[in-house]
């Protein structure tokens, strides 16, 4: 699907620019230093430009000064730009105000360029300006379109568990079917590695609307899917570490000693879970455990080895009881305390 070109947050910026220099005109401020405090301030979240904001706040103030002092020494020359600019980084390094680095050098370098009547005047009229744009920025960017992670962390959580089936599907394929194809054990352990990096996304996108909610009214249905949806976060976390195992074990290329019967039961087994993980979200999973209960059966069947020098656990042991920790994953029922935590505020929000 084709993005627009205009997003979001060029519109935020295009929006906040325009009230910037109305509200500076109409205070009769130079508009110039508070449109580029706007533009700068216009972050992906609102949490980022509320923090940023109170960064760039006093950075502005280390800039304006700096730029104030350097013209008192040196007048308008190539040492006082220098100077300014300098001090400014210097200072802004020192106090850990790297947030508002940009404005504040912005603001020290454009003061010395203007016609000065007063320099404590235009001090104070450069920094209001940049106040006023950082101060129009941050609630624009909380008022018009706020950034909202909930429907992205939805589709992402979905693509996840999409993935996550489908890694298994290729593993059960290539390790318990043994079909044939150009399917190399390193695949998986790439297809893994970009699993990690998706489900990671997924991790930020919910991190970040946690964020968001703290500056939004309270909405309980939108607080109960977020908790939903990082729970379920979680437990993919200990699924994809048992699905490692798996890949991992079957690089070792030893065979598996099963028979026809065998395979079919682990095959059937890894394709309950798939459907299971699939329901996973709704929490209308199928109830059927006779593939799991036999697949138990066929674990405790197994022969430890008697020579350890390959190992405590055989290869088959260890599909088994990852392939059956991934199920109880799955089938895992929320804690009691969040269901709690759900139905409490459902009830409140009806």
């Amino acid at each position: 699907m084709k993005k627009s070109f205009i997003g979001s947050r060029v519109l935020k910026t295009g929006i906040a620019v325009f009230f910037t220099a109305l509200v500076c005109e109409l205070v009769n401020i130079t508009p110039a230093f508070a449109v580029i405090a706007a533009i700068v301030t216009i972050e992906p979240t609102i949490h980022a430009s509320i923090q940023k904001g109170l960064i760039r706040l006093p950075a502005s103030m280390v800039g304006a000064g700096f730029a104030v002092l350097s013209i008192f020494l040196f007048g308008a020359s190539p040492l006082t730009y220098t100077a300014a600019a300098f001090l400014t980084i210097l200072v802004c390094y020192k106090l850990k105000l790297h947030a508002g680095l940009i404005v504040a050098t912005i603001t020290a370098v454009a003061m010395i360029d203007v016609e000065h009547t007063s320099l404590w005047a235009d001090f104070w009229a450069r920094l209001g300006g940049s106040i006023i744009g950082i101060i129009i920025s941050t609630i624009v960017n909380m008022l018009i379109l706020p950034p909202d992670y909930l429907k992205k962390s939805r589709n992402q959580l979905e693509l996840v568990i999409a993935h996550t089936n489908q890694l298994l599907q290729t593993f059960v394929d290539f390790r318990i079917k043994q079909a044939e194809g150009d399917q190399p054990v390193q695949s998986l352990t790439g297809s893994f590695h970009q699993l990690t990096k998706e489900r990671l996304l997924l991790e930020q996108y919910i991190q970040q609307q946690q964020l968001e909610m703290r500056y939004h009214f309270p909405n309980s249905k939108a607080k109960a899917l977020l908790d939903k949806e990082s729970a379920l976060t979680e437990k993919l976390k200990l699924i994809h570490y048992h699905l490692w195992n798996l890949i991992h074990a079957g690089r070792s290329g030893k065979p598996l000693h099963w028979n026809a019967t065998q395979r079919h039961r682990f095959i059937e087994a890894a394709e309950a879970v798939q459907v299971n993980l699939d329901h996973w979200m709704n929490h209308d999973s199928p109830t059927d455990e006779r593939p799991f209960r036999e697949l138990f059966q066929l674990f405790w069947s197994i022969d430890m080895p008697k020579n350890t020098e390959d190992g405590y656990f055989p290869i088959e042991s260890i599909y088994l009881y990852e392939l059956l920790s991934i199920h109880q994953l799955i089938e895992a029922k929320q804690p009691e305390k969040l269901n709690l935590v759900v139905q409490k505020e459902a009830m409140l929000s009806g």
